[in-house]
């Protein structure tokens, strides 16, 4: 499980990126990303989302992120990838696969 904090931009995609390859060893081709304390994502550290759920995938595995801000589901949704990274609620429900109802509201 990776829990960045803070912003993830430009500057920090490096060490974003390198605690999503750290988790690897932990349990290879399965991530989850807790990003309820990431204040600001952008581009940069959406590509290594990408990037990370390409390397779990390719050994049979899976990306799932956990997030309850409306920027981050913005981003995700315009992004065009809601459907790769659909939202979960908590760290639990992302380990068994149960993500929010796609109809479902964001809470604030």
């Amino acid at each position: 499980m990776v829990c960045p904090v803070g912003e993830i931009d430009l500057a920090t995609a490096p060490a974003f990126r390198d605690q999503l390859r750290g988790n690897d060893a932990a349990l290879p081709g399965c991530v989850v990303v807790d990003l309820r304390g990431v204040t600001f994502i952008d581009s940069s550290g959406l590509q290594e989302l990408r990037t990370a759920q390409a390397r779990c995938e390719a050994v049979g595995g899976w990306v799932r992120l956990v997030y309850d801000h409306e920027a981050i589901h913005l981003l995700i949704r315009l992004s065009g990838y809601a459907e790769d990274f659909p939202r979960y609620t908590g760290v639990e429900d992302a380990w068994r696969g149960h993500p929010v109802d796609s109809g479902e509201l964001l809470s604030r």
